[in-house]
């Protein structure tokens, strides 16, 4: 699917596109052009309809209680309803109706209702055509095929916006997955705590580049303990991510410590050819916390606290 320049979830070139695909022609829109004045002649009798269907059923009714609301809603619809034969179905329209996909999004309009309201329309709407039209059957058929048409592109350019918007919201949920999954966490003045869970896939990788960065800027850290216990397998996608992530620190004048190395991993890396040997690591966070200390010239001092316990 093709953005639009203004962002927009479809772009004029694409509307084109599916308009062609459809077969969606000039003796359409002169179709539809000459529909006009049966639309404003039924209009507000389709839209009674419509709404007296939609107040049969709690799922659509919910959304039209407020009498205000109904109103609005209704003169907004009359709206939509006249520009299905208004003629210009170019990137006013497309904006139009991408808007209205967005609206009904945005309110918690299921697609299966929204979408089957298009049904009901053409229901309400044909048999007042072929009424209109009696006297040229052929007329009136190929009026019908037209806004069938228009009516389907309506319907693409609803479930696009629709679609559009829940991988808004699951690439947002994934990208605070992803901040949960890297915490940069000071634990000494200095030193920055960085524990890795699971395998570092490239997005992973990146996030977790940013934020050991970012913390090591922000906090003038000189160490950095990347602990990786909870890396279950370590592949040369991984190992490579943690090469250059140690490269990066060490170029902020800070030091990459790799803790919670197994001895399956440690294996792991000589057999995969990387070169560790500048790099310090330690078999448990608690390790390389004590070796972080003791390079900033901190003793730590274990007090003797029995004499407590038996007072």
């Amino acid at each position: 699917m093709e953005i639009g320049a203004n962002g927009q979830e479809v772009s004029l070139r694409e509307w084109i596109r599916r308009k062609e695909f459809v077969g969606f022609s000039d003796q359409d829109v002169e179709n539809l052009r000459g529909l006009k004045p049966i639309a404003e002649r039924y209009a507000d009798e389709v839209l009674d309809q419509l709404y007296e269907h939609f107040m049969r059923f709690e799922e659509t009714r919910k959304f039209f209680l407020d009498e205000s609301r109904l109103t609005r809603v209704k003169s907004l619809q009359r709206a939509y309803f006249l520009g299905l034969t208004a003629g210009d179905y170019g990137e006013e329209y497309l904006a139009s109706r991408l808007h209205i996909g967005r609206v009904h999004q945005r309110i918690g309009l299921e697609p299966r209702w929204y979408l089957g309201a298009y049904y009901i329309y053409m229901r309400l709407v044909y048999p007042r055509i072929l009424e209109a039209m009696k006297g040229d059957p052929e007329r009136a058929h190929q009026t019908i095929l037209s806004l069938l048409k228009l009516f389907t592109l309506d319907q693409e350019l609803a479930t696009t916006t629709y679609a559009v918007a829940r991988e808004e919201v699951i690439n947002v949920q994934a990208e605070e997955i992803l901040a949960i999954s890297t915490p940069v966490v000071e634990i000494w003045d200095g030193v920055l705590a960085v524990p890795l869970i699971g395998t570092l896939d490239t997005q992973r990788a990146k996030m977790f580049m940013e934020h050991l960065l970012e913390g090591v800027v922000q906090r003038q850290s000189e160490i950095a303990l990347v602990d990786i216990t909870a890396v279950p397998t370590m592949d040369t996608r991984t190992a490579q991510h943690l090469i250059e992530a140690i490269g990066a620190v060490r170029l902020l004048g800070a030091q990459l410590v790799l803790t919670g190395v197994k001895p399956a991993i440690a294996q792991t890396l000589v057999h995969l050819g990387l070169d560790l040997s500048g790099v310090v690591t330690r078999s448990s966070l608690s390790s390389g916390l004590r070796y972080a200390l003791g390079r900033l010239g901190v003793e730590v001092v274990k007090k003797d606290i029995s004499h407590r316990a038996r007072a």
